[in-house]
Order: C-alpha cells, then structure tokens, then sequence
C-alpha cells in the first residue's frame, strides 16, 4: 500500500513540474508578444522570465533522470521525496526571480532545494549500488 502511495505522488509530481515548466514557457511567449521581442531581451521582466524558464530547463532534466533510475528499481523512499524537494525548490527559484523585486533569501532556498534534491538522489543511486554490491556477492556463496 505503502509503495502504490509513493508512486501516485511521485507521477502526481511529475505531472506537476511539467505544468510548472509550461507555465513558465507560456509567461516568456506572453511577455515576448508584449514587448514584440522575438529574440534575446528588451526589459528586464522579460529577461527575469527567460532566467526562470532557462534555470528550470538546465537542472529539472538531468535530476528527473536520476529519479528514474531510483523509480525504476523500486527505490520510491528516495525518488519521491527527493522529486517533492525538487518541485518545491524550483517553484520558489521560478517564482523569486521571475519577480523584479526579488527577495534574494528565497532565491537562494530554491537553489538549496534543489541541490538538497540531487545530493538526495545522489545518496539514493550510491545505496543501490551498495545493494547490488551485497547482492552480488551473496549470491556467490
């Protein structure tokens, strides 16, 4: 039961970073139209969106692809919490520094999150290899 738990959040999560990371495309395509801005930046709301969208695309991908790994080989005690400290961490980063007026204190918890997030993950793919480590050489006996 446990286990089925875990796994509808972590796709509950999944389905949640993607509708973050469309959100943040659809804010950068609005503010582009806004200011008839077809590449690179003209102000510097548009420039803090492209950040937001940019940030979220250059650390989402690589950490969803090692909670796979953790996913798929039935470690769910370490890919959903470290998928939810993801989500969260990038929620706040995108919605700080989207703002002009941005509280740096928050920008840098969602940095933290986030590497909290991988360095979690990290932890998690080290413990499997130490299972199939012990397994490995107990089957070998």
């Amino acid at each position: 039961m446990i286990r089925t738990i875990l796994e509808i959040i972590y796709l509950l999560t999944i389905l949640y970073l993607t509708r973050h990371y469309y959100k943040l495309f659809l804010n950068v395509v609005k503010l582009r139209r806004e200011t008839k801005t077809s590449i690179g930046s003209k102000d510097e709301k548009l420039e803090r969106a492209i950040r937001a969208h940019s940030n979220f695309c250059e650390t989402v991908p690589i950490t969803l692809l090692l909670s796979f790994i953790l996913y798929f080989n039935n470690l769910l005690y370490f890919a959903t919490p470290a998928i939810i400290i993801l989500a969260i961490g990038r929620t706040i980063h995108s919605k700080t520094i989207s703002d002009i007026n941005e509280d740096i204190s928050q920008r840098r918890k969602g940095m933290r999150l986030t590497i909290f997030s991988i360095i979690f993950i990290s932890f998690g793919i080290f413990f499997y290899i130490l299972q199939l480590i012990h397994f490995s050489f107990q089957n070998l006996h």
